[in-house]
């Protein structure tokens, strides 16, 4: 058989947005975090989104006990067209009904696969229950993960995810993504690092190529998430980068994939992190704009969607 290299789409740049939706006083939250906290925020960036008619392109990524807290409020912004995903943190984490919490300092990265599996299918099942949907979209809380998870994921049902942070660097913290593949791609059921032959397609953040040490041993690299602030130049600068780096691997799918959290009140329109999201927008249109490209509003669903019609790796 014929081999077919994957083909390239050049006429579009997606654009996709997510809310990290953490629950209050676990590890990731914000320390003065609250439930109304939190709901503002979702309330706040939706109405972001909808002045801008692009709420197809925003996801909330909930915690199961996120789910189960604020059930109504992820069904209301599902009708406004917001794609939902399940977002997962094992530490601290405890099912309805359960009598003590999972273990607050272990990482996901240090479950094998049988008790990884059967954590990840318990939340699955908790967040379903939670918001009466399914769903096939799953987030790595800080990029916890090992090499069971993808072939994990992939047997649960779920067909996208955002795990990996490629240069990110921490194995205390479960975060051990050094020569990780860069952009968007199938996942491997052989290794989080590469490519491979699962249906599942992994979807990084636009991030800084080149990471920097931190403290012996840890290495980062910086995202378009809002807690930075980042004014349009420096955001700008760093999602062009990331395009560039795609079309010179000559990538299927060109795309910006930025996110924020439920740590702080979006609705407050003075708030520099709000005007961080509006900022990444911008950046977003002015990038296709400066490419000759169609920015296209997208889930991860959809991106997953058209890189398979490109027969992509």
């Amino acid at each position: 058989m014929q081999p077919r290299p994957a083909e390239t789409d050049r006429e579009h740049l997606f654009f996709c947005y997510f809310v990290d939706c953490q629950t209050p006083k676990k590890p990731g939250g914000g320390p003065d975090q609250t439930w109304e906290v939190a709901e503002q925020a979702v309330r706040g960036i939706a109405e972001v989104f909808a002045e801008r008619d692009l709420m197809h392109a925003l996801g909330f990524c909930s915690e199961p006990e996120v789910a189960r807290r604020q059930p109504d409020l992820f069904r209301e912004m599902a009708k406004m067209g917001a794609w939902q995903a399940l977002h997962f943190q094992v530490r601290g984490y405890r099912p309805a009904g359960a009598s003590e919490d999972y273990d607050w300092e272990r990482t996901l990265a240090e479950y094998d696969y049988e008790e990884q599996k059967a954590v990840i299918a318990i939340a699955k099942d908790e967040w379903e229950q939670a918001l009466g949907m399914a769903t096939e979209d799953f987030g790595a809380c800080c990029a916890q993960a090992n090499d069971y998870t993808f072939p994990i994921l992939a047997e649960l049902g779920f067909k996208q995810c955002y795990v990996s942070c490629p240069g990110r660097y921490n194995p205390a913290a479960g975060q051990r993504w050094w020569g990780a593949f860069p952009h968007s791609h199938h996942a491997s059921s052989k290794s989080r690092l590469v490519c491979g032959e699962l249906d599942l397609y992994e979807c990084p953040l636009n991030r800084t190529l080149v990471p920097r040490e931190v403290s012996p041993g840890v290495w980062m690299v910086d995202d378009l998430r809002a807690e930075r602030e980042r004014d349009f130049d420096d955001a700008f600068a760093l999602a062009e980068a990331s395009v560039a780096d795609m079309m010179r691997m000559d990538h299927p799918i060109l795309y910006v994939h930025a996110p924020t959290h439920n740590t702080w009140d979006a609705t407050d329109r003075s708030h520099p992190r709000r005007r961080a999201v509006e900022t990444v927008i911008d950046v977003a249109y002015a990038l296709a704009d400066k490419l000759g490209l169609e920015l296209v509003p997208a889930s991860l669903r959809d991106m997953h969607m058209r890189a398979d019609e490109l027969g992509a790796y």
